[in-house]
């Protein structure tokens, strides 16, 4: 009994919300701003937004109650603009696999064998591209490596988020912005000589430096991602640590993946977890190479996908298209389709620390 191409799209679909899930809970970044409320869908390929790093107005003090408040609005704004990167993900299958399947046993077979791994490879490759800059073809979508950068329209390079320098001292654009050509357009930074050592003690610095940054309004960084060194010499470091873990109920319903995924451990208010995806040895920066923490202040991340029509260029969240077939063969294509864009609009309230690879 052969089956329709449909059907690996229609099973495809009814996963979706599980393995859209599974990439949220391997990158916590991405979970903590969709439930902060900042995706969004953007109606061009392109976004501007609003940087004001001052207080908008001035204090008036009054003594005899007959002076003149002096208002207005001060003319420190200046507008960041994003690009959406657009990536679809290409497989064939030949139509004698489906052909060949002969039971409901067959056909999970094909969506383990075909779909599953599309999706997985494809969101481990974006994975890579966040904290790295190397995803394999995926070099237009936004990172948060400084070492490198990223072209999502190919209308120029763009740095990574991050530069592994000291605030005064950083000089490249981000987001089409001059770092400290405004007031706190930089992100924090702080290196470590050993963990042992003054681990912790600049870590809390990279900290406490990037959460006074507006922690009255919108709290504390709350994320931070580490590679293995960093985090395994962390908790090495620690005299009594307590893991943290997802309850069973965080997980949602469909998701394949065990919650194991998201153990991290606390560092403050913010939950410190290790990034399989960060190779230190891939840097460029010499103190990079020692190790890297990025500090994530999720309210000031912002994510947003472009396209509304499923039929056509689709939703743009890793959605799946209608296959169709190759002429002159034997094959039926399959696509997943990826338009997003994400971006910092206070980039103050984030920080990097260097050097945590070091005992």
């Amino acid at each position: 009994m052969a089956y329709s191409p449909d059907i690996l799209v229609t099973a495809l679909q009814e996963l979706l919300p599980g393995y859209n899930e599974t990439f949220t809970l391997f990158h916590p970044c991405f979970d903590a701003v969709v439930k902060r409320g900042q995706k969004g869908k953007a109606k061009n390929p392109w976004k501007e937004f609003a940087l004001v790093p001052e207080g908008p107005g001035t204090l008036n003090t009054i003594i005899d109650g007959d002076e003149f408040i002096n208002g207005g609005r001060r003319q420190t704004a200046v507008k960041g603009d994003t690009y959406a990167s657009t990536m679809v993900y290409a497989y064939d299958v030949p139509c004698q696999d489906l052909r060949n399947a002969n039971g409901e046993a067959d056909v999970v077979g094909l969506i383990k064998k075909y779909p599953e791994r599309a999706m997985m490879d494809f969101q481990e490759i974006i994975a890579r591209q966040l904290v790295m800059g190397n995803g394999a073809g995926a070099g237009s979508f936004f990172t948060f490596n400084g070492d490198t950068t990223y072209n999502p329209k190919g209308l120029g390079a763009r740095q990574g988020m991050f530069e592994f320098n000291e605030a005064t001292a950083q000089t490249t654009d981000a987001f089409g912005v001059a770092r400290n050509s405004i007031v706190g357009w930089h992100n924090q930074y702080a290196h470590i000589t050993s963990m042992g050592g003054d681990g912790r003690k600049q870590m809390r610095k990279a900290y406490n430096d990037a959460s006074q940054q507006g922690a009255q309004a919108e709290g504390d960084v709350d994320l931070m991602f580490g590679d293995r060194d960093s985090f395994d010499n962390y908790v090495d470091d620690l005299t009594d640590f307590v893991q943290f873990v997802n309850a069973e109920g965080d997980v949602k319903k469909g998701d394949p993946s065990p919650t194991k995924l998201r153990e991290g451990i606390r560092f403050k208010s913010a939950i410190f977890y290790p990034e399989p995806f960060i190779d230190r040895t891939a840097f460029v920066d010499a103190d990079a190479l020692l190790g890297v923490i990025y500090g994530i202040h999720s309210a000031s991340m912002n994510l947003y996908t472009a396209g509304t029509d499923a039929s056509r260029e689709t939703g743009g969240d890793f959605a799946a298209r209608d296959p169709f077939r190759l002429p002159h063969q034997e094959m039926f294509r399959y696509e997943l389709v990826l338009s997003m864009g994400m971006y910092c609009d206070n980039l103050r309230r984030n920080f990097a620390v260097t050097g945590g690879a070091q005992i």
